[in-house]
């Protein structure tokens, strides 16, 4: 679980480094919903998968997780707050496009390599994805397809 991977962190000495391919897969989805910063690095086998995440921080939302966590409370402000695109959502949104898909926005590239970790896509990423690099610093992510497996994903959420 993503959060139990961000609470293992708390008490982490930074940048820690994950190489269990569960553990990256969690630390993808702590990047792209903004509560840690990191970057993946690919294997140089040519498989463009990941061989491991340096975390470098738990940054201020992820934190605050961690506080509502041990808590127990729940946000209450939720209006007027801006969610960040859930990676099956963006999956959706490019599912019929037509491919190779460049990818240049921040956002977008976070999801690409969320689902290009959990094997939905397929795709070439930047060598790194670390998460508060200003907008120029940022390269193109390119999708080239949409893995049988992404497929499944799409059609279970139409029923």
């Amino acid at each position: 679980m993503p959060l139990t991977l961000l609470l293992r962190l708390l008490h982490e000495k930074f940048p820690a480094t994950l190489t269990a391919d569960p553990d990256i897969r969690n630390a993808s989805v702590l990047l792209a919903t903004g509560l840690i910063e990191a970057e993946f690095h690919l294997d140089h086998f040519g498989y463009q998968q990941y061989e491991s995440a340096v975390v470098f921080a738990i940054t201020d939302a992820g934190h605050a997780e961690i506080a509502n966590l041990q808590t127990g409370n729940v946000a209450a402000d939720v209006e007027g707050q801006e969610w960040p695109v859930m990676p099956l959502d963006y999956l959706r949104k490019i599912g019929n496009s037509i491919f190779p898909l460049r990818i240049d926005d921040p956002a977008g590239i976070n999801s690409v390599a969320v689902l290009n970790a959990a094997g939905m896509v397929e795709a070439t990423l930047p060598p790194t994805c670390r998460a508060r690099q200003t907008q120029q610093k940022f390269k193109q992510a390119v999708v080239l397809r949409v893995t049988p497996l992404g497929r499944t994903a799409l059609v279970a959420r139409r029923m």
